[in-house]
């Protein structure tokens, strides 16, 4: 029997933590299918403040795996510290509803919900789990929990750096090695080294899915290298 457990998501802070830091929109799926093999995960709460275009636009994404959407706006403007509130608010009356509850899941790296989960640690004996955004995840925070995870993992950060690849290779009608490198660093927005996205470009032109051939191009027939992408495989490795 897996451990019961519940879910709470500061999707502010996962959101704009992976997209100011690393240039990446959170990998949900991943994230569920993860716990869902450590856990039985009988709720998941997604806390916002939707007014906000871009975080709407994510309520889409969410929906697919939770129904528990909680818009956090302020009716005074925008305040990042109503929405702590509000989650800090439901995780208590959860703890003191819920006796059955073993393992309380909290996904934020917000200092303020250091007492909270110190509570359910201590006092309530509740496993406290914590996922946080590397870069924007309190030490104190961290500290407090039983067992916390940075994200975003190795395996997410080359998945954006293949996408953004391959968003180059459909655009561009006649692509080539070094056009495509400097086109993917320019979509990762500063979250990559041009090493590093030589290195992923490596790995996929070893597994055959990109290919460098020499074609003649122009009336004069001169030559040129252009890249060739084999659209099955590159499925493979997308996030």
């Amino acid at each position: 029997m897996l451990p019961k457990a519940v879910a709470f998501v500061d999707y502010e802070h996962w959101y704009i933590s992976l997209k100011n830091n690393y240039g990446l929109q959170p990998n949900i799926k991943a994230w569920f299918e993860e716990l869902n093999t450590k856990y039985n995960l009988v709720e998941v709460n997604f806390f916002a403040d939707f007014s906000h275009k871009s975080l709407a636009e994510e309520i889409g994404r969410i929906r697919l795996f939770s129904n528990k959407i909680i818009d956090t706006r302020s009716p005074n403007g925008v305040q990042k510290d109503f929405t702590d509130f509000i989650i800090l608010d439901n995780m208590y009356q959860k703890a003191l509803s819920s006796d059955d509850i073993d393992v309380f899941i909290l996904f934020s790296g917000d200092g303020h919900f250091s007492s909270v989960t110190s509570f359910l640690k201590n006092f309530y004996h509740k496993q406290v789990v914590i996922y946080g955004v590397n870069g924007s995840f309190s030490k104190q925070l961290r500290e407090t929990a039983n067992t916390f995870h940075i994200l975003p993992t190795e395996q997410d950060i080359n998945g954006s750096f293949y996408r953004n690849i391959f968003d180059y290779l459909k655009t561009s009608s006649q692509p080539t090695y070094n056009e495509a490198i400097n086109a993917a660093v320019k979509r990762n927005r500063g979250g990559a080294t041009k090493q590093q996205i030589v290195k992923a470009m490596k790995v996929l032109m070893e597994n055959d899915v990109i290919s460098e051939r020499t074609i003649a191009s122009g009336n004069k027939g001169k030559k040129q290298k252009l890249l060739f992408v084999d659209w099955e495989k590159a499925e493979k490795f997308l996030p």
